[in-house]
């Protein structure tokens, strides 16, 4: 009884060491040359190593141009594997790709990168990379900020000018028009902010899920004071109380430049002591100066002008001051920046709005020192001229706000890095989970991958673990996979350095690990330069 108990004992240990053997997949023990190796000659061949012997399904090599070249390694099955090169291989870093059978029948992929001279994308000084930051909501996003911008800054403008200055009933309409047109485009700014965080389309803007998106965005909450704001300024114009129209406009000022500062990216930069107050002082001056313009011609055909006129001239040279010196300091941050501001789009828009801003100071000169005195003594025909002065001014500093929105789309220079060292951002999405990808730099060569994992509402999410995957956008080639570690405790994860062989379209995957029975994966598609 106890040999056959033994004998049963032997073939079932037997039985479950055969099963274990052969349900075992292949696996890659080492190559020659290894993932990331640098070599200073080309190899005449790749030497893939397995734990078992393995049939070569397929295998490809991605040159520095972006090629595919389908490699031959044989059909008979064996452990060591020698894929062949060409000899003639461009400096630059190749991306071999191999698909193989395992004894279980099972296929099992992999890829590695090596760099022949120097690893792609380096000793290039001469490239110009793109310093905008596009997205397929750009265009709505420009328009929602130039229109709030404008809503605000002429509408309570107007509002401040009717009660710190003089009460002008005609230009009651145009204050209310412009406050609604702000109104409006700060409801819209909200979805279109939440849409664009999640990478989508316009008509993501029927899904709630993007409104309760951009409310939790630093410009999403800008939106929501701006609409309090167009409410409080309402509310001025139509209060008959001089004491209560006061109290409403000065709260209407400093809701829309809390609204301005919020939403702006501005009061972020360095030094963060400093910037919050510069940016409030430019947004407050921008308001009670460029707002009193439209009231300003409005009144020079009604009774009360040579007043108004004289009261606001006592305090312009001083806002306008605080305008250009604030402006100043807010600019003079970013050229301390690692790249020069000029080479930027930032810079360029920069350079356009100080054009503007140049010519409106000049036509202000033009109204202080020329036609003010004039205009108070009454004669008619400087009051004209002023008039068309005045709304030129009006013009132009629409044109200046025009140029401000298109900031939205070029991120400072303190915020691109180093030159040719810019960053790709993307966010990539799944059913249940999302998460901001940083590729830095923007090209081909050797990158370092930054993942923020996010629940569908954009808050943070905790995971476990966070694979990554890049896929060259052919068929049959196999990912660089990387697993990224979590950086100081923060829900942030970084790839060690990842090398890119080739520009143009590749596939990128990451996995989260969000518990033992939950994996999230988000899929996109990527277009790096070279």
């Amino acid at each position: 009884m106890m040999r056959r108990l033994a004998a049963l004992a032997f073939a079932f240990g037997f039985l479950i060491a055969f099963c274990a053997s052969a349900l075992a997949h292949a696996y890659l023990v080492e190559s020659s040359p290894s993932d990331g190796d640098l070599l200073k000659q080309a190899p005449a061949a790749v030497e893939l190593v397995f734990n078992e012997p393995v049939e070569v399904i397929s295998a490809a090599r991605v040159d520095p141009a972006g090629s595919v070249e389908r490699l031959e390694a044989g059909a008979e099955r064996r452990a060591r594997v020698r894929l062949s090169l060409p000899l003639d291989l461009a400096p630059g870093s190749h991306l071999v790709s191999w698909r193989v059978i395992s004894q279980d029948g099972h296929t099992v992929a992999g890829s590695l990168v090596f760099s022949v001279g120097r690893a792609s994308g380096e000793r290039r000084e001469d490239r110009r990379e793109s310093t905008l930051a596009l997205s397929a909501l750009s265009a709505p996003l420009v328009g929602a900020r130039f229109f709030l911008l404008a809503g605000l800054i002429f509408g309570v403008g107007a509002v401040v000018f009717q009660s710190l200055f003089a009460p002008v009933a005609q230009a009651r309409r145009l204050a209310l028009g412009a406050l609604a047109c702000g109104g409006l485009a700060a409801f819209a700014s909200i979805g279109l902010q939440g849409a664009d965080a999640h990478g989508q389309t316009l008509g993501a803007l029927m899904d709630l899920a993007m409104w309760r998106s951009g409310l939790r965005l630093p410009q999403g909450v800008g939106a929501a004071v701006a609409m309090a704001t167009v409410c409080v300024a309402v509310a001025a114009l139509l209060v008959a109380r001089v004491r209560g129209r006061g109290a409403l406009a000065a709260l209407a000022l400093a809701l829309a430049t809390l609204a301005l500062v919020w939403s702006g990216h501005a009061r972020l930069w360095r030094p963060e002591a400093l910037m919050p107050a510069l940016v409030a002082l430019h947004v407050a001056s921008a308001i009670v100066w460029a707002g009193a313009l439209a009231p300003l011609a409005i009144a020079t055909g009604a009774a009360g002008f040579a007043d108004a006129l004289r009261r606001f001239s006592r305090f312009a040279p001083f806002i306008y001051a605080t305008l250009a010196a604030s402006g100043a300091g807010l600019a003079t941050a970013q050229f301390l920046g690692p790249r020069d501001a000029l080479e930027t789009a930032w810079g360029v828009a920069l350079a356009a709005k100080l054009a503007l801003f140049a010519v409106v100071t000049l036509f202000a000169a033009l109204n202080r020192w020329l036609y003010t005195r004039p205009a108070l003594a009454g004669d008619a025909g400087v009051v004209a001229l002023m008039r068309r002065s005045i709304r030129i001014e009006a013009m132009l500093a629409l044109a200046i706000l025009a140029v401000a929105a298109c900031w939205r789309l070029a991120p400072p220079p303190t915020a691109l890095g180093p030159p040719d060292q810019r960053a790709f951002q993307i966010h990539v999405h799944g059913a249940q989970a999302m998460a901001s990808v940083t590729i830095r730099p923007a090209r081909v060569g050797p990158v370092q991958i930054r993942i923020e994992p996010k629940a569908a509402d954009l808050s943070p999410l905790r995971v476990q673990e966070v694979d990554v995957f890049l896929t060259p956008d052919a068929p049959g080639l196999a990912a660089i996979q990387r697993r990224a570690r979590l950086v100081s405790g923060v829900n942030v994860w970084e790839t060690e350095s990842v090398i890119i062989p080739a520009a143009g379209t590749w596939r990128l995957r990451v996995d989260l690990l969000v518990d033992d029975f939950e994996r999230a994966r988000l899929d996109a598609v990527i277009v790096l330069q070279p």
